[in-house]
């Protein structure tokens, strides 16, 4: 008998951001049927409700809900800023809070659905790199990030919504002080939050992955759509994530972009499953 193959998700959210995640659970289970998940559940305030709602509808046998209400006292030191609340350390100190036996998962913001298997991805060589993970930026955005954050003049400015991880490297690192002194000399820079902290302090040890497979949002669609002619055909057949990752969210009407069909096809499949209309 083949070994089952077992991902491990990582998500941290609160409770404004159950619904979405179910949706994305839901297309995690209908992306590939031959993968089973345990999925780490990151947060702070969720009730036994939220965590109840959260397991609603997925399979235990498939998907496994892990809860980890993330201690206080590992984040007593952290300078707290706009953009950079407490909460947005999580992605950063995962390696300190995931269980010892967890050495590689796969960080999922809740904003997302997944259209195929993501064992490809999961199970990729990271060649020696810390994180994998997809490039946004490209041209005058680039060059202005790279100047912003005084990382060397051909790194490539990462998107920290899915990040593979090597979990033991990161945690070898043991690196939680060194992250919150730079957050504290360097808060001036940090327009984008704790995404533009694992931009400097990994560069160099980030292996990038295609982003029209493994993170396309609307606005890389957009250019892909004008210059190389991709469409929505083109996302059913290669595709694998999609990342709503604008202030405009398909689950908040209306929703005018063009990859929100994905989303209500897949919102629409687990209502019909649950009997429940939400």
């Amino acid at each position: 008998m083949a070994e089952t193959k077992r991902i491990n998700i990582l998500v941290t959210l609160d409770a404004n951001y159950i619904f979405p995640l179910r949706v994305m659970l839901h297309s995690l289970l209908l992306a590939d049927e031959d993968v089973c998940y345990t999925v780490y559940v990151a947060h702070a305030s969720l009730t036994q409700a939220d965590l109840a709602q959260i397991r609603s509808g997925v399979p235990e046998a498939r998907c496994t809900i892990c809860p980890i209400e993330v201690s206080p006292q590992l984040l007593a030191d952290a300078p707290v800023l706009r953009r950079l609340s407490t909460a947005t350390y999580y992605r950063l100190l995962a390696p300190s809070f995931l269980p010892p036996e967890v050495d590689r998962i796969l960080y999922l913001d809740p904003d997302i659905t997944v259209l195929r298997s993501l064992w490809s991805l999961y199970s990729m060589d990271m060649q020696g790199m810390y994180l994998a993970a997809a490039a946004h930026l490209r041209g005058v955005m680039d060059w202005i990030n790279r100047k912003r954050l005084r990382v060397r003049e051909n790194a490539e400015y990462l998107n920290a919504g899915v990040l593979l991880m090597d979990v033991r490297k990161l945690r070898a690192l043991d690196n939680t002080a060194q992250i919150f002194d730079f957050v504290r000399t360097h808060a001036r820079l940090l327009f984008l939050g704790d995404q533009d902290v694992i931009n400097v302090l990994y560069d160099g040890h980030v292996l990038f992955f295609d982003t029209r497979i493994y993170n396309l949002d609307e606005r890389v669609f957009r250019g892909l759509r004008r210059r190389k002619g991709c469409d929505l055909q083109w996302v059913r057949d290669h595709t694998a994530i999609l990342h709503y990752n604008g202030r405009k969210k398909p689950w908040n009407l209306p929703y005018n972009g063009q990859l929100g069909e994905f989303f209500f096809a897949c919102r629409a499949d687990m209502e019909a499953g649950s009997g429940e209309t939400l």
